[in-house]
């Protein structure tokens, strides 16, 4: 028989290692939950620095734009050298202007704009796709630490067996068991005045009286078997098994009452029984 202190301590001690682990959990979904954050803020950074860009990128064309057209303006004296009617100079042949270094600073900072863009496009995917993995994660943590919650409240609300009802399983699973038996261990009766236990001795062989008024004949004929009590009458045999289970229990002989034929449930018809008479009428 092992130690009823013991066995109550292990319960204990696991409700607080999943209480541990259930805050640990916790605070790790805290902490990602901080990280997504985090990235949020970065991610709103990262926009506001391309609007930026996008912004100087259309400038820098429009400015590209305007000195091309002023330049190709018809009349305009940069374009277009004035001569007099009356000169006999030779001008030298037209030859292409060359490009202006700002246009070419132009295009090159045009591509490293888009290829900035790009990068900046594609890292915000990124972001975005982890924010989402993090709180699809986070949310799913909630939901299966809600259940654990829920799981634990419930079985907080069972209600425990009758002390009366310990005792019967008990006695019952000392003889090998009976297809009445409990897996809880054998607990002695505790000290109390000698009216307490005899009202404790009545409840018990009240309560066995009222499980085997459920019984039919093969069954208590099993119980006879298993705990080694010769039948005779349905009746005297039931009051055997519970004299020993109350003898069992309480530690002496437990004046137990005949029960009656009625309620016993004793064939009145000169003693044939078909083998499927019950313990009630």
């Amino acid at each position: 028989m092992g130690n009823s202190g013991a066995s109550t301590s292990k319960p204990m001690v696991s409700d607080d290692a999943v209480l541990a682990r259930l805050l640990h959990d916790q605070d790790e979904m805290r902490s990602k939950l901080k990280a997504a954050v985090g990235a949020c803020k970065k991610v709103e950074i990262l926009e506001n620095e391309v609007r930026v860009l996008r912004k100087s990128h259309d400038d820098a064309v429009q400015e590209a734009e305007t000195w091309k057209k002023e330049a190709l303006r018809t009349g305009n004296k940069r374009s277009h050298i004035a001569t007099s009617p009356a000169s006999t100079l030779k001008m030298p042949p037209a030859t292409t202007p060359r490009k202006s270094p700002s246009r070419e600073r132009t295009n090159v900072d045009t591509m490293q704009l888009r290829q900035l863009h790009n990068l900046e496009v594609e890292t915000l995917k990124e972001l975005r796709l982890q924010e989402l993995n993090r709180r699809r994660e986070a949310e799913q943590e909630n939901e299966r630490m809600k259940e654990e919650l829920a799981k634990r409240d419930a079985d907080k609300r069972v209600t425990p067996k009758s002390s009366f009802r310990e005792k019967l399983d008990e006695a019952e699973g000392n003889v090998g068991g009976s297809i009445l038996r409990t897996e809880k261990g054998k607990k002695k009766p505790g000290a109390g005045n000698k009216v307490g236990k005899e009202n404790d001795r009545e409840s018990f062989i009240w309560e066995a009286k009222k499980e085997f008024r459920n019984l039919k004949k093969d069954d208590v004929m099993d119980i006879c078997m298993k705990e080694g009590v010769k039948y005779t009458t349905l009746s005297e045999t039931i009051t055997e098994i519970i004299s020993k289970r109350a003898e069992r229990a309480f530690g002496k002989k437990a004046a137990v009452q005949d029960i009656s034929d009625d309620v016993a449930g004793e064939p009145q018809n000169g003693g044939k029984d078909d083998g499927r008479d019950s313990a009630t009428s």
